[in-house]
């Protein structure tokens, strides 16, 4: 997953637009040439206690099938992991 950012209001993470398949740059995962097709999100409480953090990844399909949680342990009830299509990813 890509490094974590600082989560904007807990309930607006959902509310925004899809990403689109135009709007990356490729496969995030290194030496992957491959389009990205999905897009893995995931969210969790930061270690030190700062509140929760959002780590998003493009990803090509073959990469994005290989996903899974990495932050379990920061586990809340607002956790979010999720991996969905691009909104116009063919």
């Amino acid at each position: 997953m890509t490094e974590p950012t600082q989560a904007p209001d807990e309930q607006a993470t959902d509310d925004t637009e899809p990403l689109s398949a135009d709007d990356t740059e490729g496969c995030h995962r290194r030496n992957c040439e491959a389009p990205a097709t999905f897009v893995a999100v995931e969210r969790y409480q930061e270690e030190t206690g700062h509140g929760a953090v959002e780590a998003r990844a493009e990803l090509c399909a073959e990469h994005a099938a290989e996903e899974s949680p990495a932050n379990l342990d920061g586990a809340y009830a607002e956790y979010i992991f999720r991996v969905e299509p691009l909104a116009d990813a063919d």
